[in-house]
Protein backbone atom coordinates (compact mmCIF):
# COMPACT_ATOMS: atom_id res chain seq x y z
CA UNK A 1 0.00 0.00 0.00
CA UNK A 2 1.51 3.34 -1.03
CA UNK A 3 1.75 6.37 1.22
CA UNK A 4 -1.07 8.19 -0.53
CA UNK A 5 -3.45 5.32 0.24
CA UNK A 6 -2.67 5.31 3.94
CA UNK A 7 -4.92 7.16 6.37
CA UNK A 8 -2.74 9.78 8.07
CA UNK A 9 -4.17 8.86 11.47
CA UNK A 10 -3.21 5.16 11.26
CA UNK A 11 -0.42 4.14 13.62
CA UNK A 12 0.82 0.55 13.86
CA UNK A 13 1.91 -0.39 17.39
CA UNK A 14 4.47 -3.19 17.02
CA UNK A 15 6.99 -5.13 19.08
CA UNK A 16 9.59 -7.73 18.38
CA UNK A 17 8.54 -10.05 21.17
CA UNK A 18 5.57 -10.65 23.41
CA UNK A 19 5.53 -9.62 27.03
CA UNK A 20 6.77 -6.05 26.55
CA UNK A 21 3.39 -4.49 27.39
CA UNK A 22 2.49 -3.48 23.84
CA UNK A 23 -1.25 -4.17 24.01
CA UNK A 24 -1.60 -2.53 27.40
CA UNK A 25 0.24 0.54 26.14
CA UNK A 26 -1.78 0.77 22.92
CA UNK A 27 -5.03 0.48 24.86
CA UNK A 28 -4.08 3.09 27.42
CA UNK A 29 -2.73 5.47 24.77
CA UNK A 30 -6.06 5.20 22.94
CA UNK A 31 -8.06 6.00 26.07
CA UNK A 32 -5.72 8.80 27.14
CA UNK A 33 -6.05 10.39 23.68
CA UNK A 34 -9.84 10.08 23.77
CA UNK A 35 -9.90 11.77 27.18
CA UNK A 36 -8.27 14.72 25.44
CA UNK A 37 -11.20 15.08 23.09
CA UNK A 38 -9.83 13.08 20.15
CA UNK A 39 -11.90 10.66 18.13
CA UNK A 40 -9.96 7.42 18.55
CA UNK A 41 -10.13 4.04 16.87
CA UNK A 42 -8.36 1.08 18.46
CA UNK A 43 -7.91 -1.98 16.25
CA UNK A 44 -6.95 -5.33 17.74
CA UNK A 45 -4.57 -6.46 15.03
CA UNK A 46 -3.66 -9.76 16.67
CA UNK A 47 -5.96 -11.72 14.40
CA UNK A 48 -5.46 -15.08 16.09
CA UNK A 49 -4.91 -14.20 19.76
CA UNK A 50 -7.04 -11.14 20.46
CA UNK A 51 -6.77 -9.59 23.91
CA UNK A 52 -7.86 -5.94 23.87
CA UNK A 53 -11.49 -6.83 24.62
CA UNK A 54 -10.36 -9.01 27.54
CA UNK A 55 -8.10 -6.25 28.82
CA UNK A 56 -11.08 -3.89 28.92
CA UNK A 57 -13.66 -6.39 30.14
CA UNK A 58 -15.72 -6.11 26.94
CA UNK A 59 -17.73 -8.86 25.25
CA UNK A 60 -18.09 -8.04 21.54
CA UNK A 61 -20.94 -9.45 19.48
CA UNK A 62 -18.77 -9.68 16.35
CA UNK A 63 -15.07 -9.62 15.52
CA UNK A 64 -12.75 -9.30 12.56
CA UNK A 65 -13.23 -13.05 12.07
CA UNK A 66 -16.90 -12.40 11.27
CA UNK A 67 -15.91 -9.58 8.93
CA UNK A 68 -13.39 -11.79 7.14
CA UNK A 69 -16.00 -14.54 6.76
CA UNK A 70 -18.52 -12.11 5.31
CA UNK A 71 -20.95 -12.52 8.21
CA UNK A 72 -21.05 -8.80 8.95
CA UNK A 73 -19.69 -5.52 7.59
CA UNK A 74 -16.73 -3.84 9.25
CA UNK A 75 -18.77 -1.15 10.98
CA UNK A 76 -21.08 -3.77 12.55
CA UNK A 77 -18.13 -5.17 14.51
CA UNK A 78 -17.27 -1.84 16.16
CA UNK A 79 -17.68 -1.60 19.94
CA UNK A 80 -17.66 1.47 22.16
CA UNK A 81 -15.01 1.30 24.84
CA UNK A 82 -13.91 3.53 27.73
CA UNK A 83 -13.82 7.30 27.16
CA UNK A 84 -15.67 6.80 23.85
CA UNK A 85 -12.86 4.88 22.16
CA UNK A 86 -14.12 2.83 19.23
CA UNK A 87 -12.76 -0.72 19.34
CA UNK A 88 -12.53 -3.08 16.40
CA UNK A 89 -12.01 -6.46 18.13
CA UNK A 90 -10.28 -9.50 16.71
CA UNK A 91 -10.85 -13.18 17.43
CA UNK A 92 -8.99 -15.46 19.79
CA UNK A 93 -7.87 -18.98 19.00
CA UNK A 94 -8.01 -18.50 15.22
CA UNK A 95 -4.77 -19.92 13.83
CA UNK A 96 -6.22 -19.73 10.31
CA UNK A 97 -6.52 -15.94 10.49
CA UNK A 98 -3.13 -15.49 12.09
CA UNK A 99 -1.53 -17.50 9.26
CA UNK A 100 -3.13 -15.62 6.37
CA UNK A 101 -0.57 -14.35 3.84
CA UNK A 102 -0.10 -10.61 3.47
CA UNK A 103 -1.83 -10.53 0.07
CA UNK A 104 -4.97 -12.07 1.57
CA UNK A 105 -5.04 -9.30 4.16
CA UNK A 106 -4.80 -6.49 1.62
CA UNK A 107 -8.59 -5.90 1.49
CA UNK A 108 -8.73 -5.69 5.28
CA UNK A 109 -5.82 -3.26 5.36
CA UNK A 110 -7.51 -1.07 2.76
CA UNK A 111 -10.79 -1.14 4.70
CA UNK A 112 -8.99 -0.08 7.87
CA UNK A 113 -7.42 2.85 6.06
CA UNK A 114 -10.87 4.00 4.90
CA UNK A 115 -12.32 3.57 8.38
CA UNK A 116 -9.43 5.41 10.05
CA UNK A 117 -10.05 8.49 7.92
CA UNK A 118 -12.97 9.32 10.22
CA UNK A 119 -10.78 9.44 13.34
CA UNK A 120 -8.14 11.76 14.76
CA UNK A 121 -6.05 8.78 15.84
CA UNK A 122 -6.29 5.11 14.87
CA UNK A 123 -4.02 2.70 16.72
CA UNK A 124 -3.53 -0.78 15.29
CA UNK A 125 -2.26 -3.10 18.00
CA UNK A 126 -0.45 -5.61 15.80
CA UNK A 127 0.58 -9.07 16.95
CA UNK A 128 4.09 -9.34 18.33
CA UNK A 129 6.79 -10.55 15.98
CA UNK A 130 7.15 -10.33 12.21
CA UNK A 131 4.35 -12.51 10.84
CA UNK A 132 2.50 -11.74 7.59
CA UNK A 133 -0.41 -10.07 9.40
CA UNK A 134 2.01 -7.68 11.13
CA UNK A 135 3.63 -6.81 7.80
CA UNK A 136 0.27 -6.26 6.08
CA UNK A 137 -1.18 -4.08 8.83
CA UNK A 138 2.02 -2.08 9.32
CA UNK A 139 2.11 -1.50 5.58
CA UNK A 140 -1.34 0.08 5.77
CA UNK A 141 -0.30 2.53 8.48
CA UNK A 142 1.22 5.94 8.03
CA UNK A 143 3.35 5.59 11.16
CA UNK A 144 4.89 2.89 13.32
CA UNK A 145 5.35 2.89 17.06
CA UNK A 146 7.86 0.31 18.23
CA UNK A 147 7.56 -0.86 21.83
CA UNK A 148 10.49 -2.45 23.64
CA UNK A 149 11.88 -2.91 27.12
CA UNK A 150 15.56 -2.46 28.03
CA UNK A 151 15.98 -6.25 28.15
CA UNK A 152 18.66 -7.43 25.63
CA UNK A 153 16.37 -10.00 23.97
CA UNK A 154 13.67 -7.37 23.56
CA UNK A 155 16.16 -4.99 21.94
CA UNK A 156 17.39 -7.66 19.53
CA UNK A 157 13.85 -8.52 18.49
CA UNK A 158 12.92 -4.84 18.19
CA UNK A 159 15.75 -4.28 15.73
CA UNK A 160 14.74 -7.40 13.76
CA UNK A 161 11.19 -6.06 13.56
CA UNK A 162 12.38 -2.72 12.22
CA UNK A 163 14.48 -4.54 9.63
CA UNK A 164 11.66 -6.75 8.38
CA UNK A 165 9.09 -3.97 8.27
CA UNK A 166 11.46 -1.63 6.42
CA UNK A 167 12.06 -4.35 3.83
CA UNK A 168 8.58 -5.84 3.47
CA UNK A 169 6.05 -3.22 4.63
CA UNK A 170 7.59 -0.22 2.96
CA UNK A 171 8.93 3.02 4.43
CA UNK A 172 7.07 4.90 7.15
CA UNK A 173 8.11 7.17 10.01
CA UNK A 174 8.90 5.10 13.10
CA UNK A 175 9.30 6.05 16.74
CA UNK A 176 10.35 4.17 19.84
CA UNK A 177 8.57 3.79 23.16
CA UNK A 178 10.63 2.21 25.94
CA UNK A 179 8.54 0.43 28.56
CA UNK A 180 9.57 -0.58 32.09
CA UNK A 181 12.61 1.67 32.13
CA UNK A 182 14.32 2.39 35.44
CA UNK A 183 14.66 6.02 34.41
CA UNK A 184 15.20 8.48 31.59
CA UNK A 185 18.90 7.71 31.27
CA UNK A 186 18.28 4.01 30.65
CA UNK A 187 15.44 4.72 28.22
CA UNK A 188 17.50 7.16 26.17
CA UNK A 189 20.41 4.73 26.07
CA UNK A 190 18.05 2.13 24.60
CA UNK A 191 16.88 4.58 21.96
CA UNK A 192 20.41 5.68 21.13
CA UNK A 193 21.51 2.10 20.59
CA UNK A 194 18.58 1.14 18.36
CA UNK A 195 18.63 4.44 16.47
CA UNK A 196 22.32 4.04 15.71
CA UNK A 197 21.78 0.51 14.35
CA UNK A 198 18.75 1.59 12.31
CA UNK A 199 20.60 4.52 10.76
CA UNK A 200 23.72 2.52 9.94
CA UNK A 201 22.24 -0.69 8.59
CA UNK A 202 18.66 0.19 7.58
CA UNK A 203 19.04 3.82 6.50
CA UNK A 204 16.13 4.50 8.85
CA UNK A 205 15.71 7.36 11.30
CA UNK A 206 14.13 6.03 14.47
CA UNK A 207 12.27 8.77 16.29
CA UNK A 208 11.52 8.99 19.98
CA UNK A 209 8.08 9.04 21.59
CA UNK A 210 9.16 8.56 25.19
CA UNK A 211 9.33 6.06 28.02
CA UNK A 212 7.28 4.53 30.80
CA UNK A 213 8.47 3.72 34.29
CA UNK A 214 7.96 0.44 36.05
CA UNK A 215 4.70 0.84 37.95
CA UNK A 216 2.84 -1.87 39.90
CA UNK A 217 -0.40 -0.02 39.19
CA UNK A 218 -0.20 -1.24 35.59
CA UNK A 219 -0.38 -4.89 36.62
CA UNK A 220 -3.12 -4.12 39.13
CA UNK A 221 -5.22 -2.42 36.46
CA UNK A 222 -4.77 -5.37 34.08
CA UNK A 223 -5.91 -7.79 36.79
CA UNK A 224 -9.06 -5.69 37.22
CA UNK A 225 -9.63 -5.47 33.44
CA UNK A 226 -9.39 -1.70 33.45
CA UNK A 227 -7.11 0.85 31.85
CA UNK A 228 -4.59 2.32 34.26
CA UNK A 229 -5.31 5.84 32.94
CA UNK A 230 -8.88 5.44 34.19
CA UNK A 231 -8.42 3.33 37.30
CA UNK A 232 -5.31 5.08 38.65
CA UNK A 233 -5.14 8.42 36.79
CA UNK A 234 -2.60 9.89 39.23
CA UNK A 235 -0.18 6.97 39.04
CA UNK A 236 3.25 7.40 37.49
CA UNK A 237 2.28 5.20 34.54
CA UNK A 238 -0.98 7.04 33.88
CA UNK A 239 0.66 10.46 33.94
CA UNK A 240 3.37 9.25 31.58
CA UNK A 241 0.80 7.75 29.23
CA UNK A 242 -1.17 11.01 29.20
CA UNK A 243 1.95 12.89 28.10
CA UNK A 244 2.73 10.26 25.45
CA UNK A 245 -0.80 10.39 24.07
CA UNK A 246 -0.68 14.18 23.83
CA UNK A 247 2.63 14.06 21.97
CA UNK A 248 1.43 11.35 19.59
CA UNK A 249 -1.79 13.24 18.86
CA UNK A 250 0.15 16.41 18.10
CA UNK A 251 2.44 14.59 15.66
CA UNK A 252 -0.42 12.84 13.88
CA UNK A 253 -2.55 15.98 13.61
CA UNK A 254 0.28 18.09 12.20
CA UNK A 255 1.86 15.35 10.11
CA UNK A 256 5.18 15.97 11.85
CA UNK A 257 7.94 13.40 11.82
CA UNK A 258 8.55 11.60 15.14
CA UNK A 259 10.68 13.79 17.38
CA UNK A 260 14.38 13.14 17.77
CA UNK A 261 15.42 11.99 21.22
CA UNK A 262 17.46 15.11 21.87
CA UNK A 263 14.40 17.34 21.59
CA UNK A 264 11.66 15.14 22.91
CA UNK A 265 12.09 15.16 26.64
CA UNK A 266 10.92 12.40 28.95
CA UNK A 267 7.31 11.32 29.06
CA UNK A 268 7.50 10.07 32.61
CA UNK A 269 6.98 12.28 35.66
Amino acid sequence: MTDRHRAASLVAVVSGKGGVGKTNLATNLAIAAARRGARVLLVDGDLGLASVDVLLGLVPNATLADVAAGRCPLDAALVEGPAGVTLLPAASGRADLAALPARALAPLAAALARLAADYDLALVDAASGIGPAVVALAGACARRLLVTTPEPTSLADAYATLKVLAREAGPAPAALLVNEASGEREARAVHERLARLAARFLDLELGWLGWLPRDPRLAEAVARQRAVVELFPRSAAARALAALAERLLAEVRTGAEPAAAAAAGAAAP
